[in-house]
Formats: C-alpha cells, sequence, structure tokens
C-alpha cells in the first residue's frame, strides 16, 4: 500500500457519489415511462402510471422523484429500466405508425385513388369504408378487378 488515504484523493471512503448518479438515473427513467403529460393530467396520476408500469409503489415512486429516496435497490432499477424500455418501444411503434399512415396517404394521392377504392389494411390506415369489395386495376374502362382478400380467383 502507498499509505494514502482516500480522502488526500477527494474521494468519499463511503462511494456516496455512486449513489448520487443512481438517483439521477432512477429520476430520468421515471421521467423517460411517464412520457409526455397529457393535458388535464397532474404529476400524481402521471407518477400512478408509472407505478403500475413498474410495479414499484406509488409512494416510492413518488420518493425517487422527489429525490427523497435515500438509495435505489437494483431490483428497482432493474424495473425502472425495463419499464423504460417498454415506453421506448411504445413510443417507437407510436412513431412508426404515424409515419407509415402518412407514407400510404401519399401513396394514395401519388396513385390518385379515392379512399372508397381501398380495401382490407389499407383502408383501415387511411379511414376507408369498409364495405368495399374490390377495386379497380384498370380505369380504361376494360373492368379488370381484383377480388377482396380471402375470395378465390375463379
Amino acid at each position: 500500500m502507498s499509505g494514502e488515504s482516500p480522502k488526500s484523493l477527494g474521494i468519499s471512503p463511503k462511494g456516496g457519489r455512486g449513489m448520487i448518479g443512481a438517483k439521477a438515473e432512477a429520476r430520468e427513467l421515471v421521467s423517460l415511462i411517464a412520457g409526455p403529460v397529457r393535458l388535464g393530467d397532474n404529476v400524481k396520476a402521471v407518477l400512478s402510471r408509472v407505478a403500475e408500469a413498474t410495479g414499484l409503489g406509488d409512494r416510492r415512486v413518488r420518493g425517487i422523484w422527489n429525490g427523497e429516496a435515500r438509495t435505489i435497490r437494483a431490483e428497482e432499477m432493474d424495473r425502472l429500466r425495463a419499464a423504460a424500455r417498454q415506453a421506448r418501444a411504445v413510443e417507437d411503434a407510436q412513431h412508426e405508425l404515424v409515419t407509415l399512415r402518412a407514407r400510404l396517404a401519399a401513396c394514395e394521392a401519388a396513385l390518385r385513388l379515392p379512399a372508397a377504392d381501398l380495401v382490407g389494411p389499407c383502408a383501415d390506415a387511411v379511414g376507408a369504408a369498409a364495405g368495399a369489395s374490390h377495386r379497380p386495376l384498370d380505369r380504361a374502362g376494360r373492368g379488370l378487378t381484383v377480388p377482396a382478400v380471402g375470395r378465390s380467383l375463379t
């Protein structure tokens, strides 16, 4: 040993610096899980949703959010991280859905097809009428049609 104490290096012998990082990370994870606050929501309702998503108690989540938690257990951090990953996946899926709907609408506009002529998932995506059974392939009057999904070609 060199004989130097941790105090002379400016490092706390109890390692308290790591816990400050854990508290800050836990608070950030709570914020990620909560997501954007909806109109009419209060902090209590948002933190309650976080508690439900993580399986932690309402008071524990509120303590983490307010910085009152003295320690964050590893099991709690694991729950917070898993819920944050799930929240991120949902957010990404919602963004993907919005993007795909915009692309579908752009394709529809490019093809100049009215929404009522679309069938199946395409119709659901752009809000078309559900009663359409087919759409014309050739608009030049030859009357070629494509059967609806699930029907035979004969």
